[in-house]
């Protein structure tokens, strides 16, 4: 699910597609993924459908692939919002990457998108997310998405 390796926080990217890339060669370099250009398609092939850019400053990219060894979240933070998609308006500055194996069914996938959306409802948990400095301090404000998904 969510661990210290792939949370960044105050990252110098400026557009989604660059945001994408760090976050999927990090998913690689820690094994989450086998293939960097396979995950990247099924991701940016869901960002076609439907920007995934949301409110309070959030997008929560997302792709289902058989090249992911086990379900995971990033989080990132970048130091300037900007635009997600030329599509819309919304800026985004924190960013959620979901990466589920193909073989786990929609359950998975949208359990992690709703457990994420839901945490990020709650005012008190976001001031405290995006207020943080350091991955641990994100960390252990993100460790209640996890629990509410192992739960």
């Amino acid at each position: 699910m969510i661990n210290k390796e792939m949370i960044f926080i105050n990252v110098d990217l400026h557009n989604r597609l660059d945001v994408l890339e760090f976050l999927v060669n990090q998913a690689f370099t820690n094994h989450l993924i086998t293939d960097k250009q396979t995950f990247m398609t099924a991701v940016l092939n869901r960002e076609k459908q439907v920007p995934t850019s949301v409110d309070f400053n959030v997008a929560i990219p997302h792709g289902k692939s058989h090249v992911i060894n086990e379900p995971f979240i990033t989080y990132l933070s970048t130091k300037i919002s900007f635009q997600w998609d030329e599509r819309g308006e919304d800026l985004v500055k924190h960013i959620f990457l979901i990466g589920v194996p193909e073989n786990g069914g929609n359950k998975i996938h949208l359990k992690y998108i709703s457990q994420v959306s839901k945490k990020l409802m709650d005012e008190a948990f976001r001031q405290k997310l995006f207020a943080c400095k350091d991955a641990e301090a994100a960390f252990k404000q993100l460790n209640e998405i996890n629990e509410g998904i192992k739960n």
